[in-house]
C-alpha cells in the first residue's frame, strides 16, 4: 500500500470511530458530545468533497475518534462492544459497495436530505428521523445486523434509537471512504504501529 494514504486511511478510521463512540454513548447514557454528533451526521450529506479531510470539516473535528482509534489499538481502553461494532461495519460497508443497486437508493436518498438540510441550515430533529429511516431502509435490510447493547432505559426512547441510526449511517460512510482511500482490514494485524503513530500525530 502507498505510504501517503496512510493520513487519508487513518482519517477515515477515525470517523467511522467518532460515529460509534457516539453509538456507544448514546446507548449507554442518553447523550452524545453534540459536536461529534453534528460533524458526523454531516459527513453523511459530503458526497462530493474535494479531500478527504472536507467531509469532517477538518481533522480538528475528529479529536473523538483519533483518541478512540488509539485506545482501541493500543488496548489501553478496548471495549468488547466497540471491537464489534467496528467489524460489523466494515463488513456491512463491504457488502454495500458490492451492491449497486443499494448504492442508486442510496445516492437519491441522501440527495433529499440534503435539500432538508439546507432548507433547515443545519441538523435538526427531522433530518435525524430522515438520515435514520434511510439507514432502515438501506443498511438494516441486509441479514447481518449491528446489535447496539447498552441501558434499556436509554435505547426505548424513540428519538435516541433516530440518532443512533443515523450514527449508524455515518459510520457506514466513513466506513465507505475507508475502503475508496486504500483501507483494508489486514492493515489492523500488519500495519497497526503506523495507524497508530498517524492518529497520533493528528491529535499533535
Amino acid at each position: 500500500m502507498n505510504q501517503s494514504n496512510y493520513p487519508n486511511i487513518v482519517l477515515a478510521l477515525a470517523g467511522i470511530c467518532q460515529a460509534l463512540e457516539c453509538v456507544r454513548t448514546i446507548a449507554r447514557t442518553g447523550e452524545a458530545d453534540p459536536t461529534d454528533v453534528e460533524i458526523m451526521l454531516e459527513s453523511v450529506l459530503k458526497t462530493d468533497a474535494e479531500k478527504a479531510e472536507d467531509i469532517y470539516k477538518n481533522h480538528k473535528y475528529l479529536h473523538t475518534g483519533f483518541k478512540v482509534l488509539i485506545e482501541q489499538l493500543s488496548g489501553s481502553r478496548a471495549d468488547a462492544d466497540f471491537g464489534r461494532y467496528l467489524v460489523g461495519v466494515l463488513n456491512l460497508a463491504k457488502r454495500f459497495l458490492s451492491d449497486s443497486k443499494m448504492k442508486e437508493v442510496m445516492a437519491s436518498r441522501v440527495k433529499q436530505a440534503n435539500r432538508l438540510h439546507e432548507y433547515h441550515e443545519g441538523i435538526n430533529h427531522d433530518l435525524i428521523e430522515q438520515l435514520a429511516n434511510i439507514y432502515k431502509d438501506t443498511i438494516s435490510t441486509y441479514s447481518a445486523k449491528i446489535q447496539v447493547t447498552g441501558n434499556g432505559r436509554y435505547l426505548e426512547q424513540a428519538a435516541n434509537q433516530a440518532k443512533i441510526r443515523a450514527l449508524l449511517l455515518a459510520a457506514i460512510r466513513s466506513a465507505v471512504l475507508w475502503d475508496q482511500v486504500g483501507g483494508k482490514k489486514r492493515q489492523f494485524l500488519f500495519s497497526k504501529n503506523k495507524i497508530l503513530e498517524t492518529a497520533k500525530a493528528y491529535l499533535a
